[in-house]
C-alpha cells in the first residue's frame, strides 16, 4: 500500500488517519489497545512531564477504585490492578494519557468505542465495564484477567496436543462469534491477545472495536492480517477467521517454535500457495480458513468452530469418549472433560479468597458436586489445601475421615480425632491443620444431609463448628447444598453470613 506523504498516519502502527480527530496522532486501535505492553511508545514520560507513575498502591480514586498494583505501561497510559468498591470486584483500570484528548471530538470517539464494546458480553471476551473521569484523568475499567497469554503457553508447552488445542479453539471462536454478533470485528487476533486463565477459560483481549464496513485502516499485526486488511480494504468477520486460522495452526506447529525467527518462517510458509500447514487432522479446515480471498473462507467464527468439531468426532477413539459420566458426578480425574463453567470457577475462587464462609447453592441436578470435584478443586490456587466431606449421619466423624490422611503422622492430632464429637476438639484439629498450609479450605458438599440425616442438636453443634472455624481459626468454609435447604440454615446464627452477598448461585447444567 502506498501512502501519500501528506496523509496523516498513526505513529504507533502506521494506519492512515481519516482526518483531524484530536487523538494525539493515534488511531482508535492504538488509543484503545488494552495490552499496555503492546502499546507504541511515543516518548511521553511515565506520568506526562514528570516521569513518575500516575497512581500508587493503596490509593483510593474517586471513592470507588482502590489501587492495588501496576500491571503494565505504554505510550497511551498505564494499566493498574484495582478493586472496584461499587461493583465489588477486581478490575483492570487503564489510565489514558491526557495528551491523547486535546479536543472534545477525541473524547467522544473514545466514548463511542466503549459504548460499542460494552455490547459484547461473553465469558470468552474481556469485559469492558465503564469509562470514567476521575481527578482529571480518563479511566477505562475492564475485567481483570488472571492468567498467561497463549503465546506464553506455547513457548512453554507448544506444540499442543490436538485435544488441548481443540479446547482452546472452541472458546476462542466462541469469543470471536460474540464480537461479531455485536457488529464488531476484532482485527488483531494473535497469540499475544488471547489469555488462558488458571481454570482453563480462554479470553479474547484487545479487540479494536472496528465496525465491519470500516475501510482505509490497516491497524493490526501484519503476520496475522488477511490480504484485504493489509491492503486497507473493508473487513468483516472473515478477516478474524483468517487470523484465527493462523493462530490455530501455530498452536499445532512444531516449526513455529518459541524463537521469533521460527515464527517468522512459519508465517511466511502459511502465505505460500498452497499454504504450508501442520500435518494434522485440522489441515483441510485451516487451509480454507486462510484462503486469500475472503469469499472462499468460512463466513463466521461459528462455521469454523463447527468444522473443527466435526473433525474431532471423526478422530479414532474420540467418539467413544463421553464428556458426561452417565448419571454419576465428575471426579477430579475427569477434570479434562469438565468444561463450560470456567468463569464460574474463577468467580467462586475469587469470593473464597475474600470470605471465610461461602454458600454454593443450586437446584437438584445442577451439578454442584461435579463443579467442586472437576472444576473447583483442580483450579485451587497455589498454597491452598482443600478438604472435601459430606455430612452423612455423623458430620464430625466425616470431617475426621477427610482429615485422617493428613494427620495420621501427628500423634497429638490423632488423639483429638479419636474424640471428635463436638466443636472444641474439631476446632483444635483445624487450627493444627491450618498452621501447616498457606490457606485451608473445608468443603462440605451435599450440606443438606446435615438436616436430613441428623438430629436438631447435631445440626446445631456442627453449624457452630463451621461458623467458629471461619471466625476463629482462619479456615475458609464452602457449603454446597440444594437451594431448597438454604432456609434451614436460618435457624443457626453461626450460618448467618450465608445470607449476605457471599452466596453464589449455580444454574442447572446446560442452562
Amino acid at each position: 500500500m502506498v501512502v501519500r506523504v501528506d496523509t496523516p498516519v498513526c505513529p504507533g502502527c502506521g494506519t492512515p488517519l481519516p482526518g483531524e480527530v484530536g487523538l494525539g496522532g493515534l488511531c482508535p486501535r492504538c488509543l484503545f489497545g488494552l495490552a499496555a505492553d503492546e502499546a507504541p511508545t511515543l516518548g511521553y514520560g511515565e506520568d506526562g512531564e514528570s516521569g513518575g507513575v500516575t497512581f500508587s498502591p493503596g490509593q483510593l480514586l474517586g471513592s470507588r477504585y482502590r489501587i492495588a498494583s501496576l500491571l503494565g505501561r505504554g505510550g497511551m497510559g498505564e494499566v493498574w490492578r484495582a478493586y472496584d468498591l461499587k461493583l465489588r470486584l477486581e478490575v483492570a483500570l487503564k489510565s489514558l494519557h491526557p495528551k491523547l484528548f486535546a479536543t472534545e471530538e477525541g473524547l467522544e470517539l473514545l466514548r463511542d468505542e466503549v459504548r460499542a464494546a460494552r455490547e459484547v458480553v461473553s465469558p470468552n471476551v474481556c469485559r469492558l465495564f465503564d469509562l470514567v473521569d476521575i481527578e482529571g484523568r480518563e479511566l477505562v475499567s475492564m475485567e481483570y484477567i488472571d492468567g498467561v497469554t497463549l503465546l506464553e503457553h506455547l513457548r512453554e508447552d507448544g506444540p499442543l496436543e490436538l485435544r488441548e488445542a481443540n479446547e482452546i479453539a472452541s472458546q476462542l471462536l466462541a469469543g470471536l462469534e460474540a464480537v461479531h454478533e455485536a457488529g464488531l470485528v476484532h482485527r488483531d487476533i494473535k497469540p499475544e491477545n488471547v489469555m488462558l486463565t488458571r481454570t482453563g477459560r480462554v479470553v479474547v483481549m484487545d479487540f479494536g472495536l472496528t465496525a465491519p464496513s470500516g475501510s482505509g485502516s490497516i491497524g493490526g499485526t501484519p503476520a496475522y492480517m488477511p490480504p484485504e486488511q493489509a491492503g486497507g480494504g473493508a473487513t468483516d468477520a472473515r478477516a478474524d477467521v483468517y487470523s484465527a486460522g493462523i493462530v490455530l495452526a501455530e498452536m499445532l506447529s512444531a516449526e513455529a517454535g518459541p524463537e521469533e525467527s521460527s515464527r517468522q518462517s512459519f508465517w511466511e510458509a502459511i502465505r505460500e500457495e498452497p499454504p504450508k500447514l501442520p500435518e494434522t487432522p485440522w489441515k483441510p479446515i485451516l487451509s480454507q480458513a486462510v484462503l486469500p480471498d475472503a469469499e472462499d473462507r468460512y463466513a463466521t467464527a461459528a462455521e469454523l468452530a463447527r468444522a473443527l468439531e466435526e473433525v474431532a468426532f471423526r478422530i479414532e477413539g474420540v467418539e467413544h469418549e463421553r464428556p458426561y459420566p452417565g448419571l454419576a458426578s465428575f471426579e477430579q480425574e475427569d477434570a479434562e472433560f469438565f468444561f463450560g463453567r470456567e468463569a464460574e470457577v474463577e468467580a467462586v475462587w475469587k469470593r473464597l479468597q475474600q470470605s471465610h464462609l461461602l454458600g454454593l447453592i443450586g437446584p437438584s441436578g445442577s451439578g454442584k458436586s461435579s463443579f467442586i470435584n472437576a472444576g473447583l478443586l483442580p483450579a485451587s490456587p497455589e498454597g491452598w489445601f482443600c478438604v472435601r466431606m459430606a455430612p452423612s449421619s455423623d458430620p464430625f466423624a466425616a470431617l475426621g475421615r477427610s482429615l485422617l490422611p493428613e494427620l495420621e503422622t501427628d500423634n497429638e492430632a490423632m488423639g483429638y480425632l479419636s474424640s471428635l464429637e463436638g466443636p472444641e476438639p474439631a476446632l483444635e484439629v483445624l487450627r493444627r491443620e491450618r498452621a501447616k498450609h498457606g490457606e485451608l479450605l473445608v468443603i462440605v458438599d451435599q450440606f443438606e444431609e446435615l438436616f436430613t440425616q441428623n438430629s436438631t442438636d447435631q445440626q446445631r453443634r456442627f453449624s457452630e463448628l463451621l461458623g467458629r472455624a471461619a471466625l476463629e481459626t482462619d479456615v475458609h468454609v464452602l457449603l454446597s447444598m440444594r437451594d431448597d435447604y438454604l432456609m434451614h440454615c436460618r435457624a443457626y446464627e453461626s450460618l448467618a453470613p450465608l445470607f449476605s452477598d457471599l452466596t453464589a448461585l449455580l444454574p442447572p447444567m446446560g442452562s
